[in-house]
């Protein structure tokens, strides 16, 4: 089977995603988006708890897909083009260094730090990525 990006399958996207990122609770009304390579997910990204102007992103990425780049366009654009959104908000361990770089490579920005605002009690690194620093808006020919 080829590799290919994967729009409509939200619930087998979102499931993995929270099991890369040891998510427990209910992501509630979410969109997901992910590559599948071979029947199986390699990278994924759930968008959930929308308000009019911010939705909160969760991203897992195992494994290289060259498709990687469109993931992250189609994400953009959904999020500020298609819902109008002017952030997504991510919330990171401060005790997983390699995801927040890998994150602001992408574009996002620290915001603040949570105490405490993790399950377990650690600290989460709050990352905003904006539409006007993100790179994935370009068009698709461009990344």
């Amino acid at each position: 089977m080829p590799t290919s990006l994967v729009f409509d399958q939200h619930a087998r996207v979102g499931q993995w995603v929270a099991e890369q990122t040891d998510q427990t609770a209910s992501w509630g009304d979410f969109v997901a988006m992910g590559i599948d390579r071979d029947g199986e997910i390699v990278a994924g990204v759930v968008i959930n708890n929308y308000n009019n102007t911010n939705a909160t992103v969760h991203q897992a990425v195992k494994g290289f897909s060259k498709l990687v780049p469109e993931l992250f366009y189609h994400v953009a654009n959904y999020a500020f083009n298609h819902c109008g959104l002017k952030r997504l908000t991510g919330m990171v361990p401060v005790s997983m260094p390699d995801v927040i770089a890998f994150n602001r490579k992408h574009g996002f920005v620290d915001e603040f730090v949570m105490k405490y605002g993790a399950p377990d009690g650690e600290d989460l690194q709050i990352m905003v990525l904006w539409p006007e620093n993100c790179r994935w808006l370009k068009p698709k020919d461009e990344l």
